[in-house]
């Protein structure tokens, strides 16, 4: 089973090889790695063609401005004449248990799923500290209207899927999009047209969290997290993200139904938050902190 696996670099050469390694060293199946690297200012790219002259290196000129953007632009550049039947994402700084992609690749199968994503084991690199980062919560029926699956670099997917995502990419419209999220994209592809997404319980991957990293900072527990993720949604986190995606839901939908309430005024947006609050979130500790502070904005 081959496996296309797209890694988005930029200034990351402080924990390439070691993630790169890590994809090398996957048991049982055949990787064909691609680099998509978004102008890094570092080494990124000297080191990869340095020790490994055999993985591919695309550079983007200008860069694509953001991990997200340059995860979709490999998307989009994905030749299917190619010989591989899946496709991973990975960042350029985690650190991949040796069973990753052939666990995934077993319960897509046994699930008969086109979309696998898992939950995650936080590195915290501060302290050396390991603790679950828990995604595998039962999927609702509105769920992907408001969050992603799980963390992008956990996705592995079908060609299936990656062929109508592809179709679909090329239309899409992401300049001013604030805040866009790939992982948050793709779940809300997969459901909305129906492809099975399986969330798996187990974690493969190291997710390392440190000082420069985009988001994964805000996976830590702590009260600047805390007020960063609040302050975001006050300000309106949520409802940019809904004015981007309501336009790919069909009109008479009931997805489409919610999404235009929650746009509306205050009373609009919480009555439909209360209305179909066990189906708009997978976690409900998650589902009551959003719910809280849509009735704090005005």
């Amino acid at each position: 089973m081959k496996i296309k696996i797209l890694l988005a670099t930029y200034n990351g050469e402080k924990y390439i090889k070691q993630q790169i390694n890590s994809i090398l060293a996957q048991k049982d199946v055949l990787v064909d790695t691609v680099v998509s690297d978004d102008g890094s200012k570092d080494n990124t790219v000297n080191i990869i063609k340095e020790f490994y002259p055999h993985i591919s290196v695309n550079q983007n000129f200008p860069g694509t401005g953001s991990a997200a953007k340059n995860f979709l632009k490999m998307v989009i550049n994905l030749d299917f004449n190619e010989d591989f039947e899946y496709i991973a994402f990975s960042d350029q700084d985690d650190i991949w248990l040796p069973e990753k992609m052939l666990s995934a690749l077993k319960l897509l199968k046994k699930n008969d799923a086109d979309l696998y994503c898992s939950n995650l084991t936080k590195w915290d690199t501060s302290n050396g500290s390991f603790s679950e980062l828990k995604k595998d919560f039962p999927q609702k029926e509105f769920d992907y209207l408001f969050e992603g699956g799980s963390a992008g670099c956990t996705y592995v997917f079908t060609k299936k899927i990656a062929k109508e995502l592809q179709s679909f990419l090329v239309k899409l419209d992401t300049s001013n999009w604030k805040g866009f999220s790939h992982d948050w994209l793709v779940y809300f592809f997969a459901r909305s047209r129906n492809f099975k997404v399986f969330i798996d319980s187990n974690s493969f991957i190291h997710y390392r969290l440190h000082q420069e990293n985009v988001h994964g900072h805000l996976n830590k527990l702590s009260w600047n997290t805390i007020k960063e993720k609040s302050s975001e949604v006050l300000k309106g986190y949520y409802q940019n993200h809904v004015m981007n995606y309501i336009q790919y839901l069909d009109k008479d939908s009931a997805e489409y139904k919610i999404y235009k309430s929650f746009l509306g005024n205050y009373f609009q947006r919480n009555f439909i938050i209360w209305k179909y609050n066990t189906q708009l979130m997978r976690d409900n500790r998650k589902f009551m902190i959003f719910a809280v502070l849509n009735l704090l904005k005005f």
